[in-house]
């Protein structure tokens, strides 16, 4: 005897056959994705990233390492981590505030310390300290006013937020000041990179400082690329500025050569963080190798101040040998970002080719890093590199772009 579906299992059924498998889906997607030129590959490397790394098993010239001052590879901060592992163990074991506190107390004082400030709260990432940071503190009567170029971990941490947001045109402090005049919030959360991390470009805090303190608003700013690198001592830009603000966001993997990201903060407003920011409260920390590493490498940036002067000699060098100007005339306030731009994304690719037939290591940056034909080369400088490395960068840079 056959059996007649109801409407209900008819439906369903119906339902299940409009239905494209998740792999399917995801196969046309990527054609799709590969189609527009966006398709990308992962390089593996099978050395530290040294100027002179392996990559995909050939040996590079590599000047795009975001380790800047070259201390993933420091004796201190190997000997730390390896260390700290023999004692803690490889794995945190928790979130900060059930079993996984262990050096991260001493790290956080450390950076504070460093920092001038009262407190610091470390996560595993710069990316969730923006991002539980940003949601935490914008609650539904805060307005929130973003740099239009700001880094995707703010941007998410804006769209994770419940407050409005506004985006201000990227460095347009007048417009800031206009918008700001015209907020209806109770209160107001402007927020920028300090070095804006596709072009180097340096905000200018000292003004965003002004202009927040003359309408009663609060700063945050992200110097992930200045920690280590801007000022005399590599404090970063908002000390070399002396300008500081409510909430400074660092990060532990460009020139501190570890992992892991940190908000420098009251201690009012740490103690919120601890309690109610969700990726401190929900994931587990970080391991304690790397946060010994942190430790480290405050010490070293501190106590090892040539590293810093190395560095930023490096970047003035790069940037004279390639004809570009100077962010400004103190030497110690130039970022170790250099931007070459191409624009069109296929140009750029062909670029980066010819650069690593020739054993450069550049990957082309495209969409969606930058806008649609704005793609660019960017080089970034270390203290490890040598004049010998800059000299041959910048002679196979200028042919290949020829």
């Amino acid at each position: 005897m056959s059996h007649q579906p109801t409407p209900q299992s008819a439906s369903t059924n119906r339902a299940s056959q409009c239905r494209t498998p998740l792999t399917d889906s995801a196969r046309t997607r990527n054609k799709e994705w590969a189609a527009r030129g966006l398709r990308r590959q992962l390089s593996t490397f099978s050395t530290a990233q040294l100027p002179h790394a392996v990559v995909d098993k050939r040996e590079y010239l590599l000047f795009s390492s975001s380790d800047y001052l070259g201390l993933s590879t420091h004796p201190r901060l190997v000997e730390a981590a390896t260390e700290a592992l023999r004692t803690y163990g490889v794995g945190s074991g928790g979130s900060r505030l059930t079993t996984g506190t262990s050096l991260h107390t001493a790290a956080e004082h450390a950076l504070a310390q460093f920092f001038g400030a009262d407190d610091a709260v470390l996560f595993a990432s710069g990316y969730q300290a923006n991002l539980s940071t940003i949601a935490t503190i914008a609650t539904a009567d805060v307005q929130i006013f973003s740099d239009a170029t700001n880094h995707a971990s703010i941007i998410d941490g804006c769209k994770q937020a419940a407050a409005k947001v506004t985006v201000f045109p990227h460095r347009d402090y007048v417009e800031l000041d206009r918008l700001l005049a015209q907020c209806p919030a109770d209160n107001a959360l402007v927020i920028s990179d300090g070095v804006f991390s596709m072009s180097g470009a340096l905000a200018d805090v000292k003004e965003l400082h002004r202009v927040c303190q003359k309408h009663g608003a609060w700063l945050m700013i992200d110097d992930a690329h200045g920690t280590g690198v801007i000022g005399k001592d590599g404090h970063g830009l908002c000390a070399a500025v002396g300008a500081i603000p409510d909430i400074l966001v660092v990060t532990a993997s460009k020139a501190l050569g570890s992992e892991g990201g940190a908000v420098i903060c009251s201690t009012e407003i740490a103690e919120l963080l601890r309690n109610q920011a969700r990726s401190f409260v929900y994931s587990t920390s970080l391991n304690p190798g790397s946060v010994a590493a942190i430790i480290a490498a405050l010490d070293v940036v501190r106590t090892q101040t040539e590293l810093v002067s190395t560095l930023q000699s490096n970047i003035s060098y790069l940037r004279q040998s390639l004809g570009i100007a100077s962010a400004s005339e103190n030497p110690t306030l130039n970022a170790p970002i250099i931007p070459l731009p191409i624009g069109d994304e296929e140009r750029a690719m062909s670029v980066a080719a010819a650069l690593r037939d020739e054993g450069i290591f550049v990957p082309a940056i495209r969409y969606p890093t930058v806008p649609r034909g704005q793609a660019m080369l960017r080089l970034t400088m270390t203290a490890r590199h040598t004049t010998a490395d800059i000299d041959r960068v910048v002679s196979v840079v200028q042919r290949a772009s020829s």
